[in-house]
């Protein structure tokens, strides 16, 4: 059978316009776009870029961080939550250094200080830079930052409460009534870094209790430590006020640096 070259090309010709409205409905190929809008944003995600959406300017270029202190070598030595050290935690320590003097033939012990006695972890009352404190250095940021736009830094500059000693310790180690003393030690301020060799930063304030409060064991366990956690914050709030006074020197106000001075009017009967 011959095939017919003219019928066989209208064959292809009307097959190619038959399928071409096909294609010609289909959306053309477009490039990819770097820049989205809203309506590109899945709906699951439009709730987690709108709150970061109303989150305040400051609170991206400062953050606030708590963390323990760290000894030098690098484990921490600060306390996460109450430490009670008690009588008979040295009257224990004091017994088995004198067993191994005895032991060994030597006298006396190694010396020692009551602070660094582990004691006993009162778990139910947290150190207060973890939380309280935290909470109060946000809120004095935002007021501040509110009053003074132009004090948000251009950079991040984050803010750091290092929680050290918070420590229920006895007073007199042979007084059987002795009373116990809250003490606790926080730093507010900007972390140290550590730059060739050496450590830099650490701007801010150093809040140590210089006459820490005292009162009997039993006044201080009573109502799961109610006396303690009301200390404890209130030696907070007297550290949070010393960090806000530093506030304009670690956040100045560029605006109202750079804010002309108005000139003095000219009086009636003044030369120019």
């Amino acid at each position: 059978m011959k095939s017919n070259p003219p019928l066989l090309a209208a064959a292809l010709l009307g097959s190619l316009v038959i399928a071409s409205p096909v294609l010609a409905n289909e959306p053309p190929p477009t490039a990819p776009s770097d820049t989205a809008t809203a309506a590109d944003v899945p709906a699951a995600d439009a709730g987690v870029v709108a709150a970061v959406a109303e989150l305040p300017a400051w609170e991206s270029r400062v953050p606030v961080s708590v963390k323990l202190q760290m000894g030098a070598d690098g484990q921490p030595v600060g306390d996460k939550t109450l430490r009670l050290v008690q009588r008979s935690t040295t009257g224990k320590l004091v017994a088995a250094q004198v067993a191994v003097s005895l032991f060994s033939g030597t006298l006396g012990g190694s010396s020692f200080k009551k602070d660094q006695l582990k004691g006993t972890r009162v778990e139910t009352v947290p150190n207060p830079a973890f939380g309280y404190l935290q909470d109060q250095v946000r809120m004095r940021l935002a007021e501040y930052f509110t009053a003074h736009p132009g004090a948000v830094p251009a950079e991040v500059r984050p803010v750091q409460i290092t929680a050290d000693g918070f420590t229920l310790i006895y007073k007199e180690l042979g007084d059987a009534d002795t009373q116990y003393e809250l003490r606790q030690t926080q730093h507010v301020g900007f972390p140290y870094t550590r730059k060739l060799l050496r450590l830099v930063g650490g701007e801010g304030v150093q809040c140590q209790v210089d006459a820490p409060v005292a009162a009997p064991l039993e006044a201080w366990q009573a109502d799961d430590y109610a006396l303690v956690k009301q200390t404890a914050e209130r030696y907070s709030d007297q550290c949070l006020a010393r960090f806000v006074e530093t506030l304009p020197s670690l956040f100045p106000d560029r605006s109202a640096a750079a804010a002309p001075v108005p000139a003095e009017p000219v009086r009636a009967g003044q030369g120019a």
